[in-house]
Parts: C-alpha cells; sequence; structure tokens
C-alpha cells in the first residue's frame, strides 16, 4: 500500500544524511590526476561521476592527495551544487571537510551549516549548526550539532524540527536531545512541543515514527458539539500491520451516549486484490420507546429499544491462482433502522464508509434508508463467456428491537444462484448475423412467503448493418422462465396466487442511427514559441457533428400476476414504443504552447494540440404506441401516447465555466414538467462552486403519478476570500416545503504549516459543530 496516514519528522534528518555522504560526495572517491575545475569520483557501484569546481583559487597538494578551494566555492553536478567558503577533499581517506556558509542542494532538499565534516568511508560525521531543508513534504531539521553514527543512527544536539517557514515558526518540536534510527523511530529527551516558540506541552521522554513511508502513531482527532449527542471526541490510532495492511482503531466519546468503540482494516497485497472492512459498536444510554420521541422518524410507525448498536460492512476483491478466476464479496449488516441515519459523518460514518468502498472497489452500497445487503460472488471470464457463482442475503433493519418479530421476515435471499453471459458475437463466421445471452438459476429462501427457484434464459439475435451513410441494428430475443416453487404462501401485496409456474417472453428491437459533419477551419495567427508564451492557446478548428437516432422496442404484454414475486424481475412491464433524437456536437481543436523537456533534459517550448467536445445539445421525443391503444379507465385517464419532449444542453465555453440542463415539456398541458439544472466555476486559484435546481411536476396520468412538486435548490463548492482565509460548503433546499435539507460549512485556514478547518453542519436530525486541525508532517 502507497497511501500514509502518518508521516514522519525526524527521520527526514537521517535520509538527508544518507544522500549526502552516500551519493553527493560518492563514497570512495578517489582523484585521478585533476583537470582544472573538475573532480572525478566514483561511486560504490563503481559508477564513474564528474562535479565540476568553481573557486576563486584551488590547490593541491602532496601529490594531488589533497585538494583545496577557498572563496566562492561551488562542485556542481546538474542541479546539485555544493557551496562553502572553504572546501577540503582528501582522497586516500575519503574525508571531505566544509567551513563558511556550507550550502548544499540536492534534489528537492536543502542543507545549510557553519561547517561539518565527512568520513565517506564509513559514513560518518558532523555538522555544526546545522539546518536542513526538505521540499518533499516540506519539513526544516536544525540541530546546534548533528552526529551521523554508524549505520542509519544518528543523533541531535538541540534539536529542533518543524514543517514552518520563518525564524519563529506557528509550531515545532525540540528536544535537548535526539536519537533517530532510518526508518525506525525518533526519540527526544527532555522534548517540548513548541507554539511560537513559547513551550506548551513539555515530556521527558517522547518517541515519534521515523519513517518516510506509512508508520504506525496517532491521528488528528475529530471533535464538537452535536445537539444530539453533545460534545464528542474522536481519537483514531493507525498501526502499520506489515507492507500491505494496516489497521485504524477509534474511540468515540460522546458526552450523551457512551463511548463508541470502532477498528477499519485495509489490505492490498497486490493492484488486483483488495479487502477494505470496518466494524462500529457500542452501548448506547438512548433508546426510543415511543415513535414520537424518534428524533429520526416519528412517522414510521418504529421505535427503538436496543442499547447495543453496530455497524459491520466491507467489501474485498481477489484473484485465485489464475486471474480469470475472481472472488468478490460485499458485506452490510446494521443493528437498527435508525443506526445509519444518526451516525452519517465523522470517521466511521455512513458518508466516509460509502465513499472509501466507492473509490477502492467501484461498487456502492444502499442508501441509509434500505435494506442492507451482503453478498460473495465468484467469477470466471473466457472470450465470450462469463460465468457467476454467488449467494445473497438481504437483511431488513426495521425488525426486531421493539417492532416486528424477526420470525415475520418475508425478504428473499438469494442462495444459490448461478448467472452466464454470453458476450455479443458473430453467430458463424462469414455470416453477418451475431448472437447474445444470458441465463440464470437461481433459488429464494424464505421465512415466510413462497419460495422456490427461478430458471431464466434469455437469447438474442442480432443483425448490424453497417454502411456508408450510418447503421442499422436489429435485435430479436426470447426470455424463457421456469418456476420450481417448493412452498405456496401468498403474502399481501404479491398478488395472484403463486400458482404460475413459467412465463414466456419475445422483444424486439430496432435501432437506426448516422452522423453529418463538417469541420470549420479558424484563420489566427501562429502561435510564438518562447517561454514566455507558455499557455497560451488558439482554436484551429471547430467540427460541428449532426447524430439523428430512432430506435423501436416491443416487449408484448403476458399477463404474469399469477407467477411467485421474488423481486422486479418477476413482473417485467410491456413495452411498445417509438423513440426518436437528434444530437449536436461541436469539437474544438485547439493549439496550446506548453513546455516539454527534450532529450538533453533542458525545457523548451512546443505546440500541442487537444480536443474538447465544448458544446452538445439533445432533443429527444418519443411516442406510446401501447398507450395509444389503451382501452381501459379511459373516463378517468385520456390517452397520451406523446411523451414528454426532452432537451439537454451541456456546454463548457472556457476551461473555468460548465453548465449543464435539461428539461422536459409535455405537449398535452403545454406545461414543463421536469428541471434540471447546474452551472459551474473552477479556478485553480480561486477555488469552485456549482450551484444546481431541481424540479418535478406534480403528475396525475394514467402512467406515472407523482403526488407533490419536487422543487430543490443546492449549492456547493470552495472560494478562497481573502489572503489565508477560505470558505467552504454544501447547502441544498426543499423550496416547496421550505425547508434546509442539509447545511454544511466551513471557515478554512490555510497556513503554511497547518490548517484550522471550523465545521458547521444542520440537517433534519441533528446539528454539529466540530474543530479541525490539520498539521503537515504529523496528521497527514
Amino acid at each position: 500500500m502507497t497511501d500514509g496516514r502518518f508521516r514522519p519528522l525526524a527521520g527526514f534528518a537521517a535520509y538527508v544524511f544518507l544522500l549526502l555522504s552516500g551519493i553527493l560526495f560518492a563514497g570512495g572517491a578517489h582523484a585521478q590526476q585533476p583537470q582544472p575545475n573538475v573532480l572525478q569520483m566514483r561511486t560504490e557501484d563503481d559508477r564513474e561521476v564528474t562535479w565540476n569546481l568553481t573557486a576563486d583559487s584551488v590547490t593541491t597538494q602532496n601529490d594531488s592527495k589533497i585538494i583545496e578551494a577557498e572563496g566562492r566555492v561551488a562542485l556542481r553536478r546538474g542541479s546539485d551544487y555544493l557551496k562553502a567558503d572553504y572546501i577540503r577533499y582528501y582522497s586516500a581517506t575519503n574525508w571531505v571537510y566544509l567551513k563558511g556558509n556550507v550550502e548544499v542542494h540536492l534534489g528537492k532538499d536543502d542543507i545549510s551549516a557553519e561547517e561539518g565534516e565527512f568520513d565517506l568511508r564509513s559514513r560518518t560525521g558532523w555538522l555544526k549548526k546545522g539546518r536542513i531543508f526538505m521540499g518533499e513534504p516540506h519539513a526544516y531539521f536544525a540541530g546546534e550539532r548533528i552526529d551521523k553514527n554508524w549505520g542509519d543512527i544518528y543523533t541531535f544536539t538541540d534539536a529542533k524540527i518543524t514543517v514552518c517557514d520563518g525564524d519563529t515558526p506557528a509550531w515545532s518540536l525540540t528536544a535537548e536531545e535526539a536519537v533517530v534510527e532510518l526508518d525506525g523511530y525518533a526519540r527526544l529527551w527532555r522534548s517540548n512541543f513548541q507554539v511560537k516558540d513559547n513551550d506548551v506541552a513539555y515530556s521527558p521522554y517522547f518517541v515519534m515514527p521515523a519513517k518516510r513511508t506509512r508508520q504506525s502513531g496517532f491521528l488528528m482527532p475529530q471533535y464538537g458539539i452535536s445537539s444530539r449527542d453533545g460534545f464528542y471526541y474522536n481519537q483514531p490510532y493507525y498501526w502499520v500491520v506489515n507492507e500491505t495492511s494496516d489497521v485504524t482503531l477509534n474511540e468515540y466519546f460522546m458526552a450523551e451516549r457512551g463511548f463508541m468503540h470502532g477498528v477499519e482494516y485495509r489490505a492490498r497485497p497486490t493492484s488486483d486484490q483488495t479487502t477494505w472492512l470496518r466494524f462500529d459498536w457500542m452501548n448506547d444510554s438512548k433508546t426510543v420507546g415511543s415513535d414520537d420521541d424518534d428524533p429520526i422518524d416519528s412517522n414510521d410507525n418504529l421505535v427503538r429499544t436496543n442499547n447495543e448498536r453496530f455497524w459491520l460492512r466491507g467489501m474485498f476483491e481477489t484473484r485465485l491462482g489464475d486471474p480469470r478466476w475472481r472472488l468478490k464479496g460485499d458485506l452490510d449488516y446494521v443493528s437498527d433502522q435508525n443506526y445509519l441515519r444518526e451516525f452519517k459523518y465523522g470517521l466511521g460514518g455512513f458518508e466516509n464508509s460509502r465513499t472509501n468502498m466507492f473509490e477502492l472497489f467501484g461498487r456502492d452500497i444502499n442508501e441509509r434508508d434500505r435494506y442492507r445487503t451482503s453478498q460473495i460472488m465468484l467469477t470466471r471470464d473466457w472470450d465470450r463467456v462469463s460465468v457467476a457463482l454467488s449467494g445473497r442475503y438481504d437483511q431488513n433493519p426495521e425488525l426486531g428491537n421493539g417492532n416486528r418479530s424477526y420470525s415475520s421476515d418475508s425478504l428473499p435471499q438469494r442462495l444459490p444462484e448461478a448467472d452466464v453471459y454470453l458476450h455479443r458475437g458473430a453467430l458463424f463466421e462469414g455470416l453477418p448475423l451475431e448472437v447474445q445471452a444470458s441465463a440464470q438459476s437461481v433459488y429464494f429462501h424464505r421465512r415466510n412467503g413462497t419460495q422456490g427457484a427461478r430458471h431464466d434464459v434469455h437469447p438474442q439475435v442480432v443483425l448490424p448493418v453497417n454502411g456508408k451513410y450510418g447503421s442499422v441494428i436489429s435485435s430479436v430475443g426470447l426470455r424463457q422462465t421456469v418456476y420450481d416453487t417448493e412452498r405456496r404462501e401468498s403474502l399481501p401485496g404479491d398478488g395472484g396466487d403463486s400458482s404460475g409456474e413459467a412465463r414466456t417472453l419475445p422483444d424486439y428491437n430496432v435501432a437506426a442511427m448516422t452522423e453529418f459533419a463538417r469541420v470549420y477551419h479558424l484563420e489566427s495567427a501562429p502561435l510564438t514559441l518562447s517561454a514566455e508564451q507558455a499557455g497560451q492557446s488558439r482554436w484551429t478548428g471547430i467540427r460541428h457533428a449532426v447524430q439523428p437516432r430512432v430506435e423501436y422496442r416491443n416487449l408484448p404484454l403476458v399477463d404474469q400476476d399469477d407467477n411467485p414475486s421474488y423481486d422486479d424481475d418477476d413482473r417485467i412491464g410491456a413495452r411498445n414504443d417509438l423513440v426518436y433524437s437528434i444530437t449536436n456536437i461541436l469539437t474544438r481543436k485547439r493549439e496550446v504552447v506548453q513546455m516539454q523537456t527534450n532529450a538533453e533534459g533542458e525545457a523548451e517550448p512546443a505546440v500541442k494540440t487537444d480536443y474538447l467536445d465544448f458544446l452538445r445539445v439533445k432533443l429527444a421525443h418519443g411516442y406510446d404506441i401501447r398507450e395509444a391503444n389503451r382501452d381501459d379507465e379511459l373516463s378517468q385517464y385520456e390517452r397520451r401516447p406523446m411523451e414528454d419532449m426532452n432537451g439537454e444542453v451541456e456546454y463548457f465555453p472556457v476551461a473555468w465555466l460548465s453548465w449543464r440542463s435539461r428539461s422536459a415539456w409535455s405537449s398535452y398541458t403545454g406545461d414543463v414538467t421536469q428541471h434540471d439544472h447546474s452551472v459551474g466555476v473552477e479556478d485553480a486559484d480561486k477555488g469552485s462552486l456549482r450551484m444546481g435546481y431541481n424540479w418535478r411536476a406534480k403528475l396525475d396520468e394514467y402512467t406515472r403519478q407523482r403526488d407533490e412538486d419536487i422543487n430543490s435548490l443546492y449549492l456547493r463548492g470552495m472560494v478562497d476570500v481573502w489572503g489565508p482565509w477560505s470558505v467552504a460548503g454544501y447547502y441544498s433546499v426543499d423550496i416547496a416545503d421550505g425547508r434546509d435539507l442539509e447545511r454544511i460549512f466551513d471557515i478554512i485556514y490555510n497556513h503554511q504549516c497547518f490548517k484550522v478547518i471550523g465545521r458547521t453542519t444542520f440537517d433534519r436530525d441533528e446539528e454539529r459543530y466540530e474543530v479541525l486541525v490539520v498539521l503537515p508532517g504529523l496528521s497527514e
């Protein structure tokens, strides 16, 4: 694993000295008849390196075994250099002595001292009044005397460590003595944590990690005040198990509820094997004895009598020998229906866990108020065939805890399930026909309700015709489903008596599309190739493409009401409609002056070409043939076969501005039925801002009903307001109800060596106020 949650400070000093003694001065160097202003040295692997020497005067002694240079002395090799008022190099003993305004630049690191000596053979030495700056990460290490001992152990006298610029850093660590072991730990004796060079906290002995890689240690806490939980404090501890796995432990104290305990495990031994698991649990001092007292939802007819509360979740993916065999799993089990809605934020909150799993695995979990789903799947891929064997368990969190008993559970559990997919491809070589198919066999276990198996096969024959002026793709399919019912027990809402044993659903689909395009060349002055013109650009052409498309979809009406009802696939609705659209796309071609590195390693300007679809406009409409021929309920609902006209626009006029819009209009009412609009601005230096508006009209039609308007507005962004101050947040409001849905507002103070975030969160369930402090090098 390459990401680190806790980075060292003192270990950087050891790393710098290793580089200084092992690379910069080329251990084992030997002077060979030096030429004027040139030093030839050999590295440990016998590579010869050349350093250019400049000085006011250069002298040699004892048959060139001693080289002395003084007066603006500089040793240079590429972008690295070594400067001092005086340098003496002993080729016989590999000893280097530097004195007066010592400056070293190596890579991104800078070292300064009054004087120093190094024995390149044993790689030991010292610096007097040394100060080391490492550019990545941004950190300073200083000491009255710094000794490099045998091996990778270093001793600091009167040490000071900080990531802050300036002579008086905002915060620092000091110690009378510090011993640092590279990729080990730093031990500080008689140390102080300082703010503006003022001692704040003293420790007679302090141990901290000193590694450039991931390391164990306490992370910065999360704390604040909640209207529901009272004062809270969440302290995480990060433990590196090995190079590929780690564990985060945390104790979460809530004044009004007690302690919540959390453990998170991550492992990634290879790029295609990943595991993420987290478990949080607590003994909650609060319960909900009546629906009226429920702070989450006082109208759901549910209570919560349990004190023991928890959430277990995670995902994993791994290969089984042959990389074509893959095993993946999801775990999601919660103690009660309110847990995920109460604990949404923070380290173990719903939002953070959901984000972690989606970023690691690209899979999502159910919303907070839905059933929890756990499943495991074994897959195997061939050239055109994929097979999946799986099992799935759906949990209803509304059972138990004072609500309906677990014995009333009627959720179907899919165990086992087998799926086979034949990916689209030629039926026979030389024939234009293609074939694709899917097959599924699944057994549904239920405590209550009809139980049994469903076997489903759906082959499709596809005829693609591609010509000079466009493409036509036709497909004919037949879905055959057979039920093997073990127990018939209809539940309210299932419909029918579950006596059905089979269904046959033919389907037909044909789509035709084409594209007309024209390129418009733009005349403008050519770009000037110079470093000063880097970033300058010009448009050299615009391509306008028109893409008409028409599609006919047909799935006949087949009565399925008497079949068992396990999930939505048991009731597939009829379809007989025609959908047509036309899309306009404008693509710009642009030339940009960019700096690039040539073969000699030098930066030089060059012209690069890129493309961007800066405007996309789509109009779509449809005609429902089944609705046009409908005979039932005509007295209440007139036929409305013409579907809403839909318009979509995506516009990117400049790099920092984007606009997305979608609207729907009914030809029967003459009114707009849907609006989704958003506009966003983004600037690398100023921040980003996006505002959006969503609206749905109240509807009462045969094919669709909506009891009330949906009318909401949202705003999210981050903006630098002045100097080190910035603000960020998210705001959404239900305009129809006049209620705020969620408000998150951050005031951020960005300092070069720390960040303070004051966060306020309001939603329907609670108010939270918290302060986050980020110290680079200690909490990142």
